[in-house]
């Protein structure tokens, strides 16, 4: 429970209004993203404005008699705002040191989907999946009502992660507290799509970072309800471990999900078993459909950062592509820029050829500032995937929702395609570790590892330089081209306070290369990271 701020209703100065330019926006308790979401306000509104934080980085207003907070990123100020009264005192409540865990109950509109499945068994590898038929689901008329689920909640001081055992034990929201969104997609409603394994005959676009076993395309217990148990590790980290109910006949899964404090990224640890008598054929493959930002959907303006300069097509609707299986340089082909989402034309979906390169990949939405990073071991999880559902003309929302929210989707997978096959010995276990982090505030992704992410960019106006580290690093930055330094300082870096700075085109020659160094107290690099000025 966050501490209450005094409401100022009565202290309303006429003309003063704020007119909500995102949507849709969180209504807090008080001036900060740490304060409790009382409410929230759609794009295009206009409300009395009632007071102001002391730096005027957040205003309270008025929503049909109650009052909330937006941050002033988010609206427009109509009228003298200075003459508003400000609220003194405490901005941002102290969050809790450490890291919590503990449950709570997510309602969600859902569809009928588990009333028109049938058990069914592969007569390849005996696994069990439920089978849906959508003539009959489709035949009943079925509409979303109330349903609600059980939640996990890992939180930090800067992640909040929730996972959803009912639903596949998925990592279901993955909120970033600095600025208050879900980097993860997150569906209005559950309601299954056409596409996903073709004999299973739907999958659930429900958001989130699925698990896909044993198969390609989502693979069969995205849906199926799995266990979990809380590991304390100790006083600075705790996960949970998710895990498929137990079979003794084939493969299994377990997936450790952990939180350390201080640190706004968090590791996932997969482990695939086979406690049967003989190898088995398989695949594995995460799955994590994302819209960074506030909007619960990307923006023309997204990219996708892969570190390689070819891919493999897998599917595409644009049949000026290349057919699948076929390679296409990266990220320019034929001329268009296929990093940025809105040149797609209709949805497209790639792997990194011949595999992963590693050791990252991340989308960022440039309008939002925001966006997420996956780093791995590339050794280990040799498949890099990325797919959206295009931008001029995409797949139809109808086909998996409600409204028109979207997302974007990382894979990654123990084989570099889904036209391979990896296979586990009998009694064999395989598992890796990798850290997801988001990351906001620094204008895009160039370079990333488990400790953070650096964008360089050079344009007209000079060279563009972000840093964002995972958790809170005093020391020095030093920006050199050519080996000269034209930036040295010591400065405090964090990822509620990353660095960014457009340094000056007058001290940039025209080819050689530019690098970021992040170094800490002791002077060791956090961060360092290398680009040809020409890139």
């Amino acid at each position: 429970m966050t501490p209450a701020v005094p409401a100022t209703t009565d202290i309303l100065s006429p003309g003063v209004y704020a007119v909500i330019i995102k949507n849709p926006v969180n209504l807090r308790g008080g001036p900060g993203t740490g304060y409790d979401i009382v409410g929230e306000v759609i794009g295009g509104q206009r409300y009395p404005a009632l007071a102001r934080s002391e730096i005027s980085d957040w205003w309270q207003i008025d929503v049909d008699g109650t009052s909330g907070w937006v941050s002033a990123g988010l609206v427009n100020i109509e009228g003298d705002g200075e003459s508003l009264p400000i609220v003194e005192g405490q901005t941002q409540p102290v969050a809790p040191s450490g890291v919590q865990v503990y449950e709570a109950t997510l309602s969600i509109p859902t569809y009928p989907y588990a009333a028109f499945t049938e058990d069914v068994t592969t007569p390849d590898n005996s696994w069990t999946y439920r089978r849906f038929n959508r003539a009959a689901y489709e035949a009943s008329n079925p509409r979303a009502l109330p349903w609600s689920y059980q939640a996990i909640v890992l939180e930090n001081e800067l992640l909040r992660v929730t996972m959803l055992p009912d639903l596949g034990g998925r990592v279901y929201q993955v909120i970033f507290k600095p600025t208050g969104n879900n980097e993860m997609y997150e569906n209005p409603v559950i309601k299954p799509s056409p596409w996903g394994p073709p004999e299973q005959g739907g999958w659930l676009a429900a958001g989130g970072i699925e698990w896909g076993l044993p198969v390609e395309e989502h693979g069969y217990v995205w849906a199926d309800p799995w266990g979990h148990i809380t590991v304390p590790y100790d006083e600075t980290r705790t996960g949970v471990t998710l895990f498929m109910p137990s079979q003794e006949d084939h493969l299994r899964a377990e997936v450790d999900v952990i939180l350390r404090a201080g640190e706004a990224a968090f590791t996932i640890q997969p482990r695939i078993t086979n406690p049967t008598s003989q190898a088995v054929a398989y695949q594995f493959w995460l799955d994590a459909l994302l819209a960074p930002g506030p909007a619960n959907q990307p923006g023309p303006n997204l990219r996708f950062v892969l570190p390689t300069d070819q891919v493999t097509m897998h599917s595409r609707g644009d049949t000026s592509l290349p057919e699948a299986r076929s390679a296409m340089a990266w990220p320019v082909h034929a001329g268009r820029d296929n990093s940025r989402l809105g040149n797609w034309t209709q949805y497209l979906g790639l792997f990194e050829r011949p595999s992963a390169h590693g050791p990252f990949v991340a989308v960022y939405d440039e309008d939002a500032d925001e966006g997420i990073v996956r780093v791995f071991p590339p050794a280990a999880t040799r498949g890099s995937k990325i797919f959206a559902l295009g931008w001029a003309s995409p797949l139809s929302p109808s086909d998996y929702t409600d409204d028109e929210s979207a997302y974007v989707e990382l894979h990654g997978g123990v084989t570099p395609t889904f036209w391979d096959q990896a296979t586990l010995a009998a009694g064999d276990t395989y598992s890796w570790q990798e850290t997801w982090f988001p990351v906001a505030g620094i204008g895009g992704v160039s370079y990333a590892n488990g400790k953070g992410a650096v964008h360089l960019r050079k344009g007209a106006d000079g060279l563009a330089v972000g840093v964002f580290p995972i958790k809170s690093v005093t020391g020095r930055l030093l920006v050199a081209v050519n080996g000269q330094p034209i930036l040295d300082e010591n400065t405090t870096v964090s990822p509620t306070q990353p660095f960014y700075r457009v340094l000056s085109a007058s001290n940039l020659p025209a080819t050689g290369e530019v690098s970021v160094t992040l170094f800490d107290a002791a002077s060791k690099p956090v961060l360092n990271y290398a680009q040809d000025l020409t890139q």
